[in-house]
Order: structure tokens, then sequence, then C-alpha cells
């Protein structure tokens, strides 16, 4: 069995480690990864993502070379702490059975639960029917998804592999996700005195219309899916201006398209391209430009046979009595490491389930609840018992 101590133990140092994105980012917790899985006695691989920026990667071999690998996908890096905090944010405190910090959930207690499985399959001298491998990356939580892109790149996924990320999902089991799309728009207009404000072009003015328009016309798209939903829209940020008494020359903003099947993120971004289009011949002399951010994230999913998707509902059961709920506030519209290398592959045999609820991730005061890291290790143990 998982030592669901030894769990709790190594998500309050994790937490304690520093790895905000961006930030002091990963190297010291690779480093303390590295050395607790040679610890157990694995072999550990390096594999550079950028200069001090590595990907770690360690197994347990398996008793059948022609057996699916269970990959173990779990990121070291967490958003920035921000404020607002009433526990300390590197902390670890423990406190009416929860434990608390920043990446406690998202994704510390789940990297966690990996190391723990490895630590248990060497410790019992259990051997599973498939290879156990545990891969921990970096850039999770930034637009670009580096360390998943270099995974792929580097050929350290195969096809047939089942690929389990251990992101906050409330212990639901998520098997889809939301496809995404973030850009920067700019919108030239021309500078005036605001008492001769018909002299120039407001760029604030028309850039709120394009807003406003396609949050309105992601609003009405016809497209819904029975588990991720709607469409959706946001405008993250908006910049215009240099002064009270001057009409804007320039104006950016930066949106968030969240998108659902058969939408493609080339889709999400033709429909801002129209808007703009439509409200630039409404306002003659002003111009935009797009941006792209990040990397393209289209929607995705795990096949409801897939080996990885058959054999976790099986545990889940033997433990709880029941299925794992699928739909609902269970995370969907996140994008995970999981979700970019069924995107690059075209697997369809990666998902997400994982200890602490959605809904925290990314707050003040986030937290993981020390029940969703035991039934967590209960489920990890089944399901490799079951390969």
């Amino acid at each position: 069995m998982i030592d669901v101590d030894s769990v709790v133990e190594d998500t309050r140092t994790l937490i304690s480690i520093d790895s905000q994105n961006p930030g002091p980012l990963e190297a010291e917790c690779a480093d303390w990864v590295v050395s607790r899985l040679e610890r157990v006695g694995l072999a550990v691989q390096r594999h550079e993502v950028e200069p001090g920026r590595d990907n770690i990667l360690t197994q347990v071999a398996g008793s059948d070379p022609d057996a699916p690998r269970l990959v173990i996908l779990g990121h070291m890096d967490t958003v920035p702490i921000g404020e607002g905090w009433t526990y300390p944010p590197l902390g670890g405190v423990i406190d009416d059975g929860r434990i608390y910090g920043r990446g406690a959930c998202d994704m510390k207690a789940g990297l966690a639960l990996g190391i723990g499985l490895l630590d248990a399959l060497v410790r019992t001298g259990e051997q599973p029917r498939g290879d156990v491998v545990l891969v921990a990356t970096v850039d999770e939580e930034a637009p670009g998804m580096l360390g998943a892109h270099q995974l792929v790149r580097d050929g350290l996924i195969r096809p047939t592999d089942q690929v389990l990320a251990p992101e906050p999902t409330g212990m639901r089991l998520r098997q889809r996700q939301m496809g995404l799309r973030w850009l920067t728009i700019t919108v030239t207009g021309k500078m005036a005195h605001a008492g001769r404000a018909h002299l120039g072009i407001d760029a604030n003015h028309v850039l709120a219309e394009i807003m406003t328009r396609a949050k309105t016309t992601f609003s009405a798209l016809p497209f819904e899916d029975g588990i991720l939903g709607r469409a959706r829209f946001t405008c993250g940020t908006f910049h215009g201006g240099v002064s009270t008494n001057v009409v804007p020359g320039s104006a950016t903003a930066e949106f968030d398209l969240r998108i659902v099947p058969p939408m493609v993120p080339e889709d999400a971004v033709g429909i801002v391209q129209r808007v703009a289009d439509a409200v630039m011949r409404e306002h003659p002399g002003a111009e935009y430009a797009i941006e792209l951010l990040g990397a393209r994230r289209p929607p995705v999913g795990a096949s409801d046979d897939a080996k990885i998707i058959r054999d976790l509902v099986e545990a889940y059961v033997e433990h709880t009595g029941a299925e794992p709920e699928i739909g609902g506030a269970d995370g969907h519209e996140a994008y995970t490491d999981a979700s970019m290398i069924a995107a690059l592959t075209g697997s369809d045999s990666c998902t997400v389930l994982g200890p602490g609820a959605t809904d925290q991730a990314h707050t003040a005061d986030e937290y993981v609840s020390l029940a969703d890291i035991e039934l967590g290790a209960e489920l990890l143990w089944t399901l490799v018992r079951k390969w």
C-alpha cells in the first residue's frame, strides 16, 4: 500500500519549496524530487527543457514489456503566491483536515501521490504488469506549457501510454477538457485633445465594442457539450490611454477564449477577427492587430474504452461503491499537461483525476484535504495492482 503519512509529509515539503512561475521556477523542487526518488533506489533521468529547468522521469519496470505503460504526470511549478493569505503560503500548515499552501492542490499533493506510488512498489517488491512511469514537468502553469511540449519532442511518451495527471478534480474523473486560445488584440486610433474629441479616434471605445460584440457572439454559439458545456469568452486585461483629457490613441486587451467541440482554436480566433473587421468598418481610420499567446489548445478527451478510464472507474467503484462523477464542477475548463499531450499526440488515453477542489487552485489559502489524499492513494494502488 501507499504510505499516506509519507505522502502528506512529501506534500508539505514540496509546498515549502518555492516554485512560482514566473518566479524562482522549478530548479530547487526538481532537485528535491530527484533526491527523494534516488533515496528509494530508483534511477532518475533529467531532460533539459531550458537552462535550469528539467523534466524529471523515473519508472518501475513491469513484468510484461508489451503491456501498456501507466504514466503518472505531475508538474512542479505553481502560480504566483499573490495576496490575501491567512495561512503561510509556503508553510504546509495542517488544520482541520486540510493542508494549506501554494501548490497544495495544484498540484504538489498529486505529485507526492505519484512519488508515493513508486516508493510503495519498490518497498513492497510488487511488480506491475506494465511499466509505471512518473514524470515531473516544468512550466505547466505558463502559456507555452514548455515541459509537456519537450516531453513529446524528446519521444518520452509512447502511443500506447495510459496517462493520468493527478491534478485537482475533487476526486472526480475529468475525462474531457475544453479547448482554449489566448490572444492579445491591439487597436490603434488617433490621439486628440478631449475638448476636440471629434478630431481623434477613441481606441478604448473601439476596442470596447470589439470586446462586447465578441462576448455576445460567443454566448450565442449553438455548440453545447454534455460534459463541457458551452463556449466562454473572457476579457482578462484591458489597457488604454495616457491621460483623462486625451483621446486614447491605442488600447490593448487580452482575451481568453474557451471552446467546445466541434470548434478548434482557429475558429475562436476567426470569430474575433470577423467582429473586429466589422467594428473597423464603423470607425474609419482605426486599425487592429492580433497576437496569439501561448500554445494552441484544442478540446481533447479520453475514450470510454481507454484502459486508463476503464481501470480508474473499476478502482473507484471498488473503494466507494459508486462510479466517479464525470460532469459538473470538476475543472473540465482547465488545461493540463495531460490535455496538451493528448493534443500533441492525438492520444485518447490521457485523463485527469486527483486530490483537491478545483475551486481552490490558484486562490489564497489554497488547500488539499487529507481525505482526498487518502482516497487518491487507495485508487492509485488499486489501479496498479489491477493493471
